[in-house]
């Protein structure tokens, strides 16, 4: 009898062993988004959601490490630090300078981006084999075009943006470029944080510009409903890249789906931990989405042609 329970015993504790042995690894994912922003937080929703989709739940068959540098770019350093440290599996990044900070701290890790522009054009000399992910192709000569529909006599335009951002740099260095081409004189405002918005709207305002453009910065967007209330008050129309801050009082919004970009990226995340290739490793995200705001138009005294309402995804 003994030595049966002897024998029992050594079968339970090899079944044990072999269990252990067997268990797949937890794969981890880490998270880092620049700062908290409803937009930005529809992005991360999309990129979850492509987790999901693809059989991925927190606490069950992966773990998600979610970090925010709440606007702090001397975080994101020690952030990325902590993931490499924690021996996650794959890193995805929302917002630019997350994307930089990544490509140039994370080195045997997969990263991947979303809600950025392209990297080379973000001033990376060398873009790392380990760097995936979806871009905003940023399509100034497009987005012109609707400006002048709207303004026909459109003469000057007022651009607030925080150059220590290089993709609010970026973008404000395109539009800049474009407007110029076209005889449109850009009258620019510094912006160092979401208390100076009120100050720039003031002095764009006195500028006697004909339009107010807010593209790719993400501390304009911290306090863009400022802005908005600036620009109703002068009767100068507010036009934003990113659709989504139509909601915060913004007249005209043309851009990318934020949602949309996220999921994108989202399943570029899924393929690296399933072990395959990402497909293409970098690609633009083309279809874009017109946001018009009726209430802020009138207010900010824009006309709204047929044609325009009618090319509208949404109209709030």
């Amino acid at each position: 009898m003994k030595k049966l329970e002897k024998l029992l015993a050594v079968v339970l504790i090899t079944i044990a062993a072999i269990s252990c042995g067997n268990k797949e690894k937890i794969l981890t994912v880490g998270y880092l988004q620049i700062t908290q922003d409803p937009v930005l937080d529809i992005a991360k929703e999309g990129v979850f959601t492509a987790l999901r989709d693809s059989g991925y739940t927190d606490g069950q068959n992966f773990r998600l490490i979610e970090k925010n540098a709440q606007g702090d770019l001397s975080m994101i350093p020690m952030i990325l630090q902590s993931f490499i440290s924690s021996g996650v599996d794959v890193i995805i990044t929302c917002g630019t300078p997350c994307m930089i900070a990544a490509a140039q701290i994370v080195k045997d890790i997969p990263v991947v981006f979303t809600v950025s522009f392209e990297p080379d054009a973000m001033g990376l000399k060398k873009v790392p084999e380990n760097l995936y992910g979806i871009y905003d192709p940023l399509n100034e000569v497009q987005y012109v075009n609707l400006m002048f529909e709207l303004i026909p006599n459109l003469k000057r335009v007022g651009i607030p943006f925080n150059n220590a951002e290089p993709n609010a740099e970026f973008s404000a260095g395109k539009f800049t470029a474009e407007f110029s081409k076209r005889g449109v004189e850009v009258v620019k405002t510094s912006v160092v944080s979401s208390n100076d918005i009120l100050m720039a709207g003031q002095y764009l305002a006195g500028e006697d510009v004909d339009a107010i453009l807010v593209t790719a910065d993400n501390t304009m967007y911290l306090g863009i409903n400022v802005m908005a209330k600036v620009a109703s008050d002068a009767k100068i129309p507010l036009f934003v890249s990113d659709p989504m801050h139509t909601r915060k009082g913004a007249a005209v919004g043309f851009g990318v789906n934020y949602w949309q970009w996220g999921y994108m990226s989202g399943l570029k995340a899924v393929r690296l931990l399933k072990g395959m290739l990402a497909g293409e490793k970098i690609e633009p995200i083309d279809k874009l989405e017109l946001v018009i705001n009726k209430d802020a138009s009138e207010k900010q005294g824009l006309p709204l042609p047929d044609s325009i309402i009618k090319r509208a995804d949404i109209i709030l």
